[in-house]
């Protein structure tokens, strides 16, 4: 476990990043310890309750816990598939030989009489009762 620098070393910080003067710094190092040993500071008992609320929202900003989403493994669908084949098909007995399926269930792209043409497949979800 590291150490927890000194109150000199803190201080020096606070003087250098902040451009602070040794007393400043010095009451911001004596704040940061009456907070973390759960006390209240002089200027913490003259917040509004609109500034209360606020300073507790922002201490439990970096609290909160990032819970990693789940892959959801996607649901196939052989339906589609099946059209995207079908499509293909049609396509090959109408003379189409250029023809490429980009994605199984989505996606054929063609050419067909020297213009590029792209049918994407779509399901829309059924409406929520």
């Amino acid at each position: 476990m590291p150490r927890k620098p000194s109150v000199e070393e803190r201080v020096k910080k606070y003087m250098t990043t902040l451009n602070l003067s040794y007393e400043d710094a010095l009451k911001v190092v004596q704040d940061d310890d009456t907070i973390d040993n759960g006390g209240k500071c002089e200027w913490e008992k003259e917040m509004t309750p609109e500034q209360k609320k606020i300073a507790r929202k922002a201490r439990m900003a970096d609290r909160e816990v990032k819970k990693e989403k789940a892959k959801r493994t996607r649901k196939e669908n052989p339906d589609k598939k099946e059209l995207i084949v079908a499509l293909a098909n049609a396509l090959y007995d109408k003379g189409v030989e250029d023809y490429e399926i980009t994605n199984a269930e989505r996606e054929i792209s063609f050419n067909y009489n020297g213009t590029a043409y792209k049918i994407t497949l779509s399901a829309p979800r059924a409406p929520k009762e």
